[in-house]
């Protein structure tokens, strides 16, 4: 018997020690994901405050695929990061980047982003920003590549998406550790976003950028989702008040530069051509409004139907209250008027 025993306590003794030897290398591997991210932002002077959400609750606040698709087709950014490094045997270091950034009072939305892309990433705020990045090859690759394959961004940003998946895929063929498809990448990059640096620019003088490909405007129609999130991101509801008559006049648009007019048409094809459509050529801007009365009432639908999920849903709620007061402007009393007055003074302001 006591020979038993002990092969017993023993054998369970090391069925315990495995066990706590695979939860130290799970804690270890999040460990060095978790702080290889954080020292990044924390050199960079980004994270002052910060709260990681790897063991989030999935099924909390679980966003529509094509909302979050059209969020980041108005916040997001696909970037390509090379920086000098002596660890490298080129001497350059390469990063995939996939980006949002918001205002710190949408801080929430991003945490709902975060869960429906699994936890994956890192948010962190600094004074009146907040942004979620990805940097893992991995998560970008299974994660990020996938969704947008599945639920493509609708605006010139698609552009920005496919030159990024091409360095994304040079870099998974390890051609980023060579001379010439550092160069390659570069080239790309150059076509990206706000283009090349100064720096890179300097250092690689002989590498030309490719020619950008052109945005491909379709007849397909947007979907409700993505036009609530896009609004989330670009849109805003107004209301002017003249300080001399009290003539108000409330107002919903949404402003992008004028490359992306296509897409404010699209946007109002879809209301059924309740606004219109502006343009300023002098400061590249394009902008699409609404502004009579009688057709709020479709924003307000959709809205109803496709709810805003961020800190403009509660600018909306203000804006709509504002709109029930503006009914009847026979019986617009001067506690109306007051009233209206006060509402405005809380559109698009946040107190932390």
């Amino acid at each position: 018997m006591p020979t038993m025993y002990y092969n017993l306590s023993y054998d369970y003794f090391i069925l315990i020690l495995g066990f706590f030897l695979f939860i130290s290398f799970l804690i270890q591997k999040t460990s060095i994901y978790f702080f290889t991210n954080l020292q990044y932002g924390l050199k960079r002077g980004f994270i002052t405050n910060y709260r990681y959400y790897s063991l989030i609750n999935k099924n909390n606040h679980q966003l529509n695929p094509l909302f979050v698709t059209g969020f980041i087709n108005g916040e997001g950014c696909f970037n390509i990061w090379v920086a000098k490094s002596s660890s490298n045997s080129i001497g350059w270091q390469v990063q995939a980047r996939f980006i949002i950034e918001v205002n710190i009072k949408d801080i929430d939305l991003l945490y709902k982003v975060q869960a429906f892309f699994g936890g994956i990433g890192l948010i962190t705020s600094k004074k009146s920003v907040a942004r979620f990045a990805i940097y893992g090859l991995k998560d970008i690759t299974n994660v990020i590549l996938k969704h947008f394959n599945n639920y493509p961004l609708q605006s010139a940003k698609q552009i920005d998406f496919t030159l990024w998946k091409e360095c994304i895929n040079l870099m998974l063929s390890k051609k980023h550790l060579t001379q010439e498809g550092l160069e390659q990448i570069i080239s790309i990059k150059a076509a990206m976003n706000f283009g090349e640096s100064d720096k890179l620019k300097l250092s690689f003088p002989k590498v030309t950028p490719i020619e950008k490909p052109s945005v491909i405007v379709n007849d397909i129609a947007l979907n409700p989702f993505w036009v609530t999130a896009f609004i989330e991101a670009d849109g805003s509801f107004y209301v002017s008040i003249d300080k001399k008559t009290n003539k108000m006049r409330p107002w919903a648009s949404v402003g992008l530069n004028d490359r992306e007019k296509f897409l404010l048409i699209k946007i109002n094809k879809f209301f059924e051509e309740i606004g219109s459509v502006y343009e300023s050529p002098k400061y590249n801007f394009a902008e699409w409004k609404v502004f009579k009365l009688a057709n709020f009432n479709s924003l307000i639908v959709h809205f109803n139907n496709y709810p805003l999920q961020g800190f403009k849903a509660y600018n909306f709620s203000i804006w709509c209250e504002i709109l029930k007061l503006l009914k009847n402007k026979e019986q617009l009393t001067q506690e109306k008027i007051d009233k209206i007055k006060g509402l405005k003074d809380k559109l698009n302001k946040w107190t932390p």
